[in-house]
């Protein structure tokens, strides 16, 4: 998965005078310029199936570039490692579901223009998962994924059950 965020937010927020608290080098290297954030998984997520729920870790990399005269200049990437659970279920014969955020942690991977105050980006970087990256995924989970049926067949009164490290469909079987 590989995403840029430029103009969808706030403007303000993607604006270096709006991180000079955050990230002081920044706004006195570029002042008052433009910004995108680009996210990039690093690895598949982890998926863990148990009886009670669906655990997933999502691994991603935030690197924050500058717009300037034209040219996207990465100065920082952040370390994500997402920590949330997931809640599938049948919708019009495909297993859908939803991402809730449980905890992250996230750690300054490389920077070019000093030190980042860590502290003072995690409130950030929580607000950007919770209105941002979780409904997208969100929207992408509720399209679903179509489950294996016979044609002329669809899925009623269906119910997921968990077991060690599977999940498990039942349902009654409608004839169309």
């Amino acid at each position: 998965m590989y995403w840029t965020i430029d103009d969808s937010l706030d403007h303000s927020f993607l604006n270096t005078a709006a991180w000079k608290d955050i990230y002081p080098q920044l706004y006195l290297q570029y002042p008052n310029h433009d910004m995108s954030l680009n996210i990039s998984a690093t690895s598949s997520p982890e998926v863990n199936i148990a009886k009670n729920g669906i655990n997933v870790t999502i691994y991603l990399d935030v690197t924050v570039n500058v717009l300037d005269d034209g040219k996207v200049i990465p100065v920082a990437c952040i370390s994500l490692d997402i920590y949330a659970s997931c809640s599938p279920q049948v919708l019009w014969n495909k297993i859908a579901g939803t991402l809730k955020l449980k905890s992250f942690t996230m750690s300054l991977k490389w920077s070019k223009i000093g030190n980042v105050h860590m502290d003072l980006l995690k409130p950030v970087i929580l607000a950007l998962l919770e209105t941002v990256f979780i409904p997208y995924v969100n929207l992408h989970l509720m399209r679903g994924f179509p489950l294996p049926l016979l044609h002329g067949f669809s899925l009623q009164n269906a119910e997921i059950h968990y077991t060690e490290s599977k999940i498990v469909t039942c349902s009654n079987l409608l004839y169309t």
